[in-house]
């Protein structure tokens, strides 16, 4: 009897640390209250909760996730990473947390870091394939393409139809001098927007096949006049095609859209 009275006042405190510390506990509530006013744009009150709430719990991961979410909302960038990397300190083994850090630090165009922490929420949640392709973006943007090519295939082996994929898996090819495979996969691209003329327009501007890279060029331009880097691109295929003066017109404009690599051009092909 007096073992069973013992046994049950352990499950009565197994039960009331449970309740206390679950997702049902006055705190989870208070965070999940605040969880949504992040997520539904009331950051003026959401950073007013938080910030009582980590005055009363400074060690709470979650309550930092959330005030580094609501600050990368409010485009406050760098506050947003020095409260993602305290979430971390106190808890590094959430998925989500590594993922807002490599969205963070992707905007502050940290692009190898980035990648690492997209890298890193995949290996920690294998169905978070958002964070699959987001690594494949940031491993290009840090001119890693053989991860980029690794992660992109990845990413399309669960998703064989995703056109956006396909593109990041031809700049992959493309950074490792692949133009071959580039072409076979752009083709297979079902879409055929800006952002795939541009893309393929690349692939032929660099295997030397001019007039198609300009009809490709003048296609994506004429979809997406916002794509300014065409004009660098567009301005090589023009120079080479014999078409200096076109050249020159296309890097000047690029210049005005304030592209400065254009200025190696016009230095360069004079």
């Amino acid at each position: 009897m007096k073992y069973l009275f013992f046994s049950l006042l352990l499950i009565l405190s197994f039960l009331k640390v449970k309740a206390q510390t679950g997702e049902n506990s006055p705190l989870e509530k208070e965070l999940n209250h605040i969880e949504y006013l992040v997520d539904n744009g009331r950051e003026n009150t959401a950073f007013d909760e938080l910030n009582v709430f980590i005055r009363k719990h400074p060690s709470n991961a979650r309550a930092y996730y959330l005030r580094a979410k609501n600050y990368f909302n409010s485009k406050s960038t760098k506050a947003a990473l020095q409260d993602i990397s305290l979430a971390l300190k106190y808890k590094n083994n959430v998925a989500d947390y590594h993922f807002l850090k490599g969205e963070i630090l992707f905007e502050l165009s940290k692009y190898k870091s980035s990648a690492e922490s997209f890298d890193k929420a995949f290996k920690l949640c294998d169905t978070l394939y958002e964070s699959c392709y987001r690594a494949s973006e940031a491993f290009l943007k840090a001119e890693n393409f053989s991860l980029g090519e690794k992660t992109s295939k990845k990413y399309l082996e669960k998703f064989p139809d995703s056109d956006s994929a396909k593109l990041l898996l031809a700049e992959a090819y493309l950074g490792q001098e692949e133009e071959i495979e580039a072409l076979k996969i752009i083709n297979s691209v079902n879409k055929k927007d800006a952002l795939f003329y541009r893309m393929r327009g690349i692939v032929y501007n660099k295997t030397q096949m001019y007039g198609l890279s300009l009809t490709d060029f003048n296609a994506a331009l004429d979809l997406n006049p916002k794509l300014t880097d065409v004009y660098l691109w567009r301005g090589l295929s023009y120079y080479f095609s014999g078409e200096k003066q076109k050249a020159k017109s296309d890097w000047n404009t690029a210049l005005e859209k304030r592209l400065y690599k254009a200025n190696q051009y016009l230095e360069k092909y004079r």
